[in-house]
């Protein structure tokens, strides 16, 4: 259940691309790989000798939650793998490398399609169903000095409107060419395993080239932080932001487990202050569960998509959005009516909607994900304009669309107030929602993000 002591005081899918579907015949998990966590005090050549018992070899290791990604003989299915690990002793648990999947007032033109934003009635939908970013902006319009990482497909990070908030490694060589990966000085100056991690990181190539093939992540990444008030495109809830590509996912929206969870360490130990996280799918992950941990510790908010299936999370957890450690705030979506979203209809651009390809055989009517001590709070998904890219833009909707409003929610409260502890930070968007009659009992707070009212309540007495 989550946790109520704060009121006490996706998949999507890109919906215009069939390619990021994942068949029913695909496998679940990584083939031929598992993940294993040791007892503490484990020696490097004892952990080596239990692998081998089984006919294993650690091909990763993480070594701040004690946990080996292990590749399997050929022969050897997961499931046989799996119940030998657990018979042997020093093993805390074992479990798939499960794979995970995506879930879908400034002078810029197209500002006026930002109904999430600030909801006039122009979509045809209810005029104030938004998050009131206007009244927000008069108090802070965001600041550099917060960063957002963003554990999806990867960021275009040369779109126009974008590259100026990228987060840029102060402890690398920079990129001769700032477009151009190749261009490092091949020396991992900052001493972290990562050459010229400049820009964030691949963690499907295990490459420096975050680069988005996909679509998703880029579009995540400008609802977060588009630059305002540029006379270009669009404006993300925070005008000004750092934001770091952590690239999981692979061009049609799948990754797995050990990569979800490097990159997870991998922002806890550069610093980042917020992670969107617009993915779900794979089974419950203690591995997956002791990163966010970790990142939990280093005061990192985890914000969590919470489905498309129009399902109970309550009755039927989704992770990562159902772990129940302190720093995750789970996500619905809500549309432009103050309605739980749902795919495909009461208008808006349906030609890209999720409802067209996110349906699943357990929800009744495909759309958001809901529960009542399970999902935090909503905020607008349906029909979410933001960027492409190729310097583009478009709409889509799911979760994955409302997950990166919260995540810039989050970022903007740290741009007035830098000293909030995650508890803090959790609770002022938690409990400043606006209360709606459609989302109680459906979310733990009855209500939608108002990141107006979450503002006010840190920002300092004048």
């Amino acid at each position: 259940m989550r946790n109520i002591l704060y009121f006490i005081v996706l998949t999507i899918l890109l919906i215009s691309m069939s390619a990021a579907l994942r068949s029913p015949d695909d496998p679940k998990y990584v083939e031929n790989e598992i993940l294993v966590k040791l007892s503490p005090g484990i020696s490097s050549q004892d952990a080596d000798n239990v692998f081998k018992t089984v006919g294993a070899h650690a091909i990763q290791v993480f070594p701040t939650i004690n946990v080996f990604r292990l590749q399997l003989k050929s022969d050897v299915t997961v499931d046989q793998a799996l119940k030998e690990v657990r018979l042997l002793s020093n093993i805390v648990y074992a479990e798939p490398n499960y794979i995970y999947s995506i879930e879908v007032t400034p002078n810029d033109p197209n500002f006026d399609r930002l109904w999430a934003m600030q909801n006039l009635g122009q979509t045809g939908g209810l005029a104030g169903a938004d998050i009131e970013a206007p009244q927000a902006w008069d108090i802070s319009v965001g600041s550099p000095a917060v960063i957002v990482g963003v554990v999806d497909t990867g960021i275009d990070y040369t779109h126009v409107d974008l590259a100026a908030n990228i987060f840029t490694n102060p402890l690398e060589d920079a990129w001769a060419n700032p477009s151009d990966p190749s261009s490092g000085n091949g020396i991992d100056d900052d001493g972290n395993g990562k050459i010229d991690d400049w820009k964030g990181w691949n963690f499907y190539s295990d490459n420096n080239n975050p680069y988005d093939d996909n679509m998703h992540g880029t579009h995540c990444a400008g609802t977060i932080g588009a630059i305002g008030n540029n006379g270009v495109g669009v404006a993300g809830v925070c005008w000004q932001v750092k934001l770091v590509p952590l690239k999981f996912l692979d061009s049609r929206g799948s990754g797995s487990t050990s990569a979800a969870i490097d990159a997870i360490l991998y922002a806890a130990d550069l610093g980042v202050d917020v992670l969107s996280n617009s993915w779900g799918g794979g089974g419950y992950s203690a591995a997956l569960e002791d990163a966010i941990e970790y990142a939990n510790n280093k005061g990192v908010l985890f914000v969590a998509a919470a489905g498309n299936d129009g399902t109970n999370n309550d009755d039927l957890p989704n992770y990562p959005s159902n772990y129940e450690t302190i720093n995750v705030i789970a996500v619905a979506a809500s549309d432009h009516s103050d309605k739980l979203a749902v795919w495909g209809s009461d208008g808006g651009d349906d030609n890209n909607d999720c409802g067209l390809i996110c349906s699943s055989a357990t929800a009744a009517v495909p759309g958001s994900n809901y529960g009542r001590t399970s999902v935090d709070l909503a905020a607008p998904g349906k029909n979410i304009f933001s960027t492409a890219p190729g310097s583009d833009y478009t709409t889509l909707s799911g979760t994955s669309m409302a997950t990166p409003h919260v995540a810039g929610a989050a970022a903007l409260l740290l741009a007035v107030q830098p000293n909030l502890s995650v508890t803090e930070l959790k609770n002022a968007l938690l409990s400043t929602v606006d209360k709606l009659d459609d989302f109680t009992n459906k979310v733990v707070t009855g209500g939608r993000l108002n990141i107006a009212a979450a503002v006010k309540s840190v920002a300092p007495t004048p």
